[in-house]
């Protein structure tokens, strides 16, 4: 048998490769039948998740909702959003925290439906005739009949030109290698290569969701300042949420009175007012490594127009842009309307007010 020869340059090479590939906790591994069944069958028993025996597209054992159900330890190296039994959540404390970034929809599998967005899975039978503040100048679909979906035209991930789901998503989850990613690899142009498959959003991807944040571990969001929204791709994740709640986006103004709390708008335009004294150390001294004005509190997170993870803010320009995301979670929170914190319930409830992060004299 005649002898491979393998040159000490292509050793090294190949060591260099899995040695910096420390991306890799964002793509998919493992052996395929972790995920794949190729016939729905093993020892005369359905492969599909709950013993079902119709098969799913792209030959998966497993639908969006169920793949993503379970408890976020740290150990963990799928993201976790639905949790069947009540997660740790504390706003400002990361301790025993087992939601992350977008919160968990375990609040509205139990049924508070205002809590949070309550995706087909959840509730049998939540049709919408449209979502609060929809706009069609933002996106032209019919709602009738229709319910929220994880992926495709009637949800968030993945690419809205496909109605189901698992076609929106296909093949991305091969191809994501964007943990720790600048905004010049996570730029929005494919479903692979947007930020957490939100296509066209930029920025960076946080390696374990935020499941214990502090001024320099988070996710660093895209933003621009433009307080009149606008119906154009931005790349920013307000101009996602806008393809649903336009109306909640656009029509800031720019002047006071304030029409509508704004979103994209930088609070360098405002920073000798309240707003440059954020995070509000009076309040937020010790909460997830805030120690200082201006350092970035993940709690109450702000996007920059790199898109980068910034450990303060406040210190140029295009660096501290109001978001949707600053007081509300994707998936849903313990908390009404999704909220961050129990701003119903406030004040007399003992928690925070995270709208002192910026409203820093009002408390």
């Amino acid at each position: 048998m005649e002898k491979v020869k393998i040159s000490l340059g292509i050793i090294v090479s190949l060591f260099l490769m899995i040695l910096f590939n420390t991306q890799g906790i964002c793509k998919v591994t493992g052996v395929c039948s972790n995920c794949h069944t190729m016939h729905n069958s093993q020892n005369n028993q359905p492969m599909v998740y709950g013993n079902s025996t119709i098969p799913i597209k792209a030959l998966l054992r497993k639908n969006c909702l169920e793949c993503h159900t379970g408890k976020n330890t740290g150990d963990n190296t799928i993201p976790y959003v639905l949790d069947t039994s009540e997660p740790g959540y504390t706003f400002g404390d990361a301790s025993g925290r087992e939601t992350l970034a977008g919160g968990n929809f375990y609040w509205v599998y139990k049924g508070n439906y205002r809590d949070g967005h309550n995706v087909a899975g959840l509730d049998p039978d939540d049709s919408l005739s449209s979502p609060p503040g929809f706009d069609s100048a933002y996106r032209n679909i019919s709602w009738s009949g229709q319910q929220v979906t994880c992926a495709g035209t009637y949800g968030c991930h993945g690419d809205p030109s496909k109605t189901d789901p698992i076609e929106a998503v296909l093949g991305a989850h091969h191809k994501n290698e964007l943990c720790n990613a600048t905004l010049g690899n996570c730029d929005g142009s494919t479903v692979a290569k947007s930020y957490r498959f939100l296509l066209g959003v930029k920025g960076t991807e946080d390696p374990d969701w935020e499941l214990h944040p502090d001024t320099l571990h988070h996710n660093g969001y895209y933003a621009v300042d433009n307080p009149t929204g606008g119906t154009e791709n931005s790349g920013s994740i307000n101009w996602l949420c806008g393809q649903c709640h336009g109306n909640f986006h656009s029509d800031n103004g720019g002047a006071s009175p304030w029409l509508r709390h704004p979103t994209d708008y930088d609070m360098n335009n405002v920073k000798n007012k309240e707003y440059g004294n954020y995070p509000n150390i009076a309040l937020f001294s010790g909460k997830l490594g805030v120690s200082a004005t201006y350092d970035y509190f993940a709690d109450v997170p702000v996007g920059n127009t790199q898109g980068v993870v910034l450990s303060q803010v406040l210190q140029n320009s295009g660096d501290a842009i109001v978001l949707c995301v600053s007081c509300h979670r994707a998936h849903g929170s313990p908390y009404w309307k999704s909220l961050r914190w129990d701003y119903k319930g406030w004040p007399g409830n003992g928690e925070l007010n995270g709208c002192n992060a910026c409203h820093t004299t009002k408390y």
